[in-house]
């Protein structure tokens, strides 16, 4: 899922010439503006993208997936060769899991619930160390089209990444629509969180 944006020219032959020829400095422009939101050109999918990044940088992620139950490794895994970045991905949907699988606190989720920041972060840098991999990526939320509160309602998605570097970082999300376009959304915003990281890494 994302933004698709097409650059055309229309129009009699000779005008169409001179509008071509103002493509290049208006791809540039595009490039520009959106910066880092702009994750590929051409028909690249985020994951291939986020995979190619990942093995120029040298790092494994391994991945714990609540609300999305699979969706990113299965995402991933449709990339011949990921077995070159991805270490291994976790299915934690339970409360009991995520504290067995990933070492969670319990306390933590009492405290906080099992869809926060608190228990994202937690999330990421369980898999992580876990696995013993560069970064590990985690995801709770609610998908629907039951569970949703007024404080957390349905949609509500958190992101975790740790990459050993300092503390984990959690991001909040809110999505709509059903439960399948929940997920899926919950998914690119993974990857892309990832995508982000890794960016901000290869600069520092």
């Amino acid at each position: 899922m994302g933004v698709l944006v097409s650059l055309t020219t229309k129009g009699r032959q000779s005008v169409s010439k001179k509008h071509h020829d103002l493509l290049p400095q208006l791809a540039n422009d595009v490039r520009a503006r959106l910066s880092n939101w702009l994750f590929a050109e051409g028909r690249d999918q985020m994951e291939e993208v986020v995979g190619r990044e990942l093995v120029r940088q040298g790092l494994m992620v391994a991945i714990a997936e609540s609300c999305t139950g699979g969706l990113i490794g299965h995402r991933l895994t449709q990339v011949a060769g990921s077995s070159a970045y991805l270490d291994r991905g976790a299915v934690c949907y339970s409360n009991r899991a995520k504290t067995e699988m990933l070492g969670v606190p319990a306390d933590l989720i009492v405290k906080h619930g099992a869809v926060s920041q608190e228990v994202a972060a937690s999330m990421a840098k369980g898999i992580r160390e876990r696995a013993k991999v560069s970064v590990g990526l985690s995801v709770t939320g609610i998908a629907g089209p039951g569970g949703g509160t007024e404080s957390k309602p349905v949609g509500l998605v958190f992101i975790g990444l740790d990459g050993g570097d300092g503390q984990p970082i959690a991001q909040e999300f809110r999505f709509h629509g059903d439960r399948t376009v929940i997920k899926q959304r919950s998914s690119q915003a993974a990857l892309n969180l990832l995508r982000r990281w890794l960016l901000d890494r290869a600069t520092r």
